[in-house]
């Protein structure tokens, strides 16, 4: 009977809030419609940069840089892409995204940082330098080459689709199936013991920072890509959201629990409640408090599973 209590506590909540979004985000406009926007344009997007946070927190770390990083790379990239240099443009972006990643993992595994200082410090130094190098413009007017990699669609399913679950499949298979996803998990769970046996951990966690930043970076090309437009405040709530997403898809803030797998649960659902403040026209301001409680609720929730757990060993 505990174990059966134990199941309905972790996962029917999820399920039952899931299913609870999407009524409430239905009722208001074109059902069908409406639940196609947002899997297929809208999940994409915050799927890939969460992925980044998900890999983080399972270290027992989390990047709150995602948004900073996502707009700097796009913005230095852009005036590469504007100028029709599609490809080197891209893997400019994507290697400004490791790089800063780079730093990131630096700052916590050598200069011994605390995870949310080193990426929240980060962030405003990395937003800085954006707000500099692009000085209040905005590029726009991409080509149609450019844009079509999240404007097309294929067998009536969006572009987007396709990747954020081509990515989510190489991530699955990589953090389930290889040595070093197993790392990974380890260092999370037990940092001196991964040690101990061997595990190399500082550079363990600089990779995941590096993967980190370059999901941030795809995330944000595509945004630049989808809205035709590149711009110093992309991806201000990138962090906050990314961590909401994470925590109610079950990944523990203690590390070495949880995956990407589980995120998009909470993906779909942070997009439909997105989408639900949006309906209902509430302030921006009162969403980030929405998804600042999200976060509250979801971190009391987890330690409330972990007693639980507790209480079926006794």
């Amino acid at each position: 009977m505990k174990r059966i209590a134990g199941f309905a506590l972790n996962y029917y909540k999820v399920i039952l809030l899931f299913a609870i979004l999407i009524v409430s985000s239905s009722v208001t406009q074109d059902p069908v419609q409406n639940i196609k926007n947002m899997i297929m344009i809208q999940a994409p997007f915050v799927m890939i940069y969460s992925f980044g946070m998900t890999l983080a927190v399972i270290t027992g770390g989390l990047d709150l840089s995602l948004g900073s990083i996502a707009a700097f790379s796009t913005c230095a990239a852009a005036f590469l892409i504007i100028e029709d240099q599609i490809f080197v443009g891209i893997a400019v972006c994507l290697l400004i995204g490791a790089g800063l990643g780079l730093l990131n993992g630096l700052l916590i595994t050598k200069a011994k940082v605390n995870p949310f200082i080193a990426t929240y410090g980060m962030d405003w130094v990395i937003r800085g330098a954006v707000y500099i190098m692009m000085g209040g413009a905005m590029i726009y007017h991409f080509s149609h080459d450019f844009k079509v990699i999240a404007d097309g669609s294929f067998l009536g399913i969006s572009n987007l689709v396709y990747i954020a679950f081509a990515i989510l499949a190489i991530l699955m298979f990589v953090f389930q199936k290889t040595v070093f996803g197993r790392n990974v998990y380890s260092t999370g769970a037990n940092i001196k013991v991964s040690r101990l046996t061997g595990v190399n951990t500082d550079m363990v966690i600089i990779i995941v920072y590096m993967i980190s930043g370059v999901l941030a970076s795809t995330s944000g090309l595509l945004y630049v890509a989808r809205l035709d437009c590149a711009e110093a405040f992309l991806g201000k709530n990138f962090g906050l959201q990314a961590l909401a997403a994470t925590l109610i898809g079950g990944t523990s803030l203690k590390g070495g629990k949880g995956g990407v797998g589980n995120t998009v649960i909470g993906v779909l659902i942070m997009v439909f409640l997105m989408n639900c403040l949006n309906v209902l026209k509430v302030s921006t301001l009162w969403q980030d408090a929405v998804f600042g409680l999200v976060i509250v609720v979801s971190a009391l929730l987890e330690m409330a599973k972990q007693r639980y757990a507790n209480y079926l060993q006794l």
